[in-house]
């Protein structure tokens, strides 16, 4: 049975998508663009992480990306704005399911306006929570937003290819950052609270927060539900009599005794002995793992988590895979190849 077709262009959020089709078993075929767009990581890191397993082009004209466009089941465009997608052709063609990412969508006033992800981010709201309260705002790092909306490009385009609809589907990438913002919004509609910066802390729930251990550092979010098990952890039954801490509320109002009650016991502990409490307790609680440990976890290991590429040079790494699984079997192993010249300008 032939495999789905799917056109792949732009930078980091359709490359990401094309990833999760490629990963799917999909046919991609990734058209590179012009220049580079910024990055948080090297051009090869980028390459094995986003590209591994697709047919990349390189100097294709016009009238060749048309032809690849109506010969693929799915089109993915990335671009900086409508007149760009229109510059490229994009309403000419005639791919059944065609996505574009824009910042600001395809249609509506802003529909040109320049922006970057960071301006994204600021603007719907995400750079106002992040950092201490009494510093300046922080972005996210990485590449956040373009992924979240190379995610939903894919599973949008999946739904139309399931349901043997065609279809224009149009992301804007501040609707993503909007529509991720949904715990926000509640607390605002629900209890008229305002969130802010609070540094390492969740804030709506106590204790959240960020611990020093001996030898490393313990993340604890203790829901409502987890706080009997949480004085257990400690070995500080006596809290569940103490006045200050009889509910959520009162944890919040006396959050800095009770972060240094916290405190104070955690930073006797090293990890291994957090980390058997934690689970004795059975409480959401984490040591902060450095990457080498990271790659080594039996949990990711055992999931088939990690994917073999091989690069250009044929240098073998590993890689994140995907966070779903079709099967039990073992990922296949990809390879990246370097882009193949059209011979156009």
């Amino acid at each position: 049975m032939p495999r789905d077709r799917v056109l792949e262009i732009g930078h980091h959020a359709a490359g990401y998508c094309g990833k999760l089709f490629a990963h799917a078993g999909y046919e991609v075929v990734r058209v590179e663009p012009s220049g580079r767009a910024p990055a948080w990581a090297s051009e090869q890191a980028l390459e094995l992480f986003l590209h591994a397993g697709k047919r990349r082009l390189r100097g294709v004209d016009s009238a060749t990306l048309s032809a690849l466009a109506d010969a693929a089941d799915v089109v993915i465009v990335e671009a900086a704005g409508a007149d760009a997608l229109a510059d490229a052709g994009f309403e000419d063609w005639r791919t059944p399911v065609r996505v574009t990412i824009t910042p600001y969508g395809a249609t509506g006033p802003r529909r040109n306006d320049p922006a970057t992800p960071h301006t994204l981010l600021a603007e719907g709201g995400y750079t106002y929570l992040m950092g201490d309260a009494d510093r300046a705002p922080l972005s996210l790092p990485g590449h956040y937003l373009e992924f979240q909306s190379g995610t939903l490009a894919f599973v949008a385009a999946n739904a139309a290819r399931l349901s043997g609809s065609a279809a224009r589907i149009d992301i804007g990438m501040l609707e993503v950052v909007m529509m991720m913002s949904q715990f926000t919004t509640m607390q605002w509609h629900c209890k008229g609270t305002v969130r802010r910066r609070a540094g390492n802390e969740f804030w709506t729930v106590c204790p959240s927060n960020l611990f020093p251990l001996r030898d490393g550092w313990l993340y604890v979010n203790i829901v409502p539900a987890f706080w009997d098990a949480f004085t257990l952890f400690l070995d500080k039954p006596e809290l569940l009599l103490d006045e200050r801490f009889q509910n959520n509320d009162r944890r919040m109002a006396n959050r800095d005794d009770l972060n240094a009650i916290a405190a104070a016991v955690i930073a006797s502990m090293d990890r291994a002995e957090a980390n058997r409490r934690a689970e004795e307790a059975r409480i959401p609680a984490g040591v902060v793992h450095s990457l080498g440990e990271v790659l080594a976890d039996p949990h990711l290991a055992m999931r088939s988590f990690w994917q073999t590429v091989t690069g250009p040079d044929g240098t073998s790494v590993n890689m994140p895979g995907v966070s779903w699984r079709l099967d039990q079997g073992p990922r296949a192993r990809l390879e990246t190849a370097p882009p193949e010249d059209q011979g156009h300008g």
